[in-house]
């Protein structure tokens, strides 16, 4: 893999120029790059700003990663978890140093995107930082334990709408429904639903997390 030093983005400015605006930052899955999630922006509420990551790692055959994925003797997965941590501290600073330097918006309004790979990532992000990252879609993903801090952290704040497909095979179902039991271990409140599709987000998926968002990003 060849690793980016910077990121690439794609951003969409918001038509309030009277306050500070919600921003939500969009982050993609395994192999895909930022126009993916940002095919979403031209739907999404005006008064939004949005900026959709390009992940740091460009693949042999295209596309870009957060962190390397192997199979192990026994065709398990295993994840680089130098480099996983390595992204979700790269995307922090970002937003704390790049972000608030070149734009205004609302330090406590901001939402996280994240499909697959890039919702593992959201889901660290927030609960090791739950100051910063308070709100979070998290579709077709699970949480990585090994990914999250195991220091005390104040969960009150934070509220995430989650969902996957029932016919997923690339992360089964099973993984979010035990992150979501997690979830309700630390009472950390959410929404989560499942749909009727493999590792995508469907139309009806994603009319109900524009939904959450409009509800939940003001």
């Amino acid at each position: 893999m060849i690793k980016k030093d910077s990121f690439e983005y794609r951003f969409r400015d918001s038509t309030d120029t009277n306050k500070s605006s919600p921003l939500v930052l969009m982050i993609h899955g395994y192999g895909s790059n930022e126009d993916d999630l940002f095919s979403f922006a031209s739907d999404l509420p005006e008064n939004y700003k949005i900026i959709s990551l390009r992940a740091p790692y460009s693949l042999p055959y295209g596309g870009f990663s957060w962190y390397d994925i192997n199979l192990d003797n026994s065709s398990n997965i295993k994840i680089n978890i130098s480099q996983a941590n390595d992204s979700i501290l790269k995307i922090k600073n970002f937003v704390e140093n790049d972000l608030t330097n070149k734009f205004s918006f609302d330090m406590n309004n901001i939402c996280l995107i994240g499909f697959s790979q890039g919702t593992i990532l959201s889901y660290a992000l927030s609960l090791n930082y739950p100051n910063l990252f308070k709100k979070i879609i998290a579709l077709s993903g699970k949480i990585n334990i090994d990914l999250i801090d195991k220091t005390a952290k104040d969960y009150s704040s934070l509220k995430f709408f989650c969902s996957h497909g029932v016919a997923d095979q690339v992360i089964p179902v099973n993984f979010s429904r035990e992150s979501i039991s997690w979830l309700k271990s630390k009472n950390i409140s959410h929404t989560y639903k499942e749909y009727d599709m493999a590792h995508s987000v469907s139309q009806e998926n994603f009319y109900d997390f524009l939904d959450w968002m409009k509800l939940n990003l003001k």
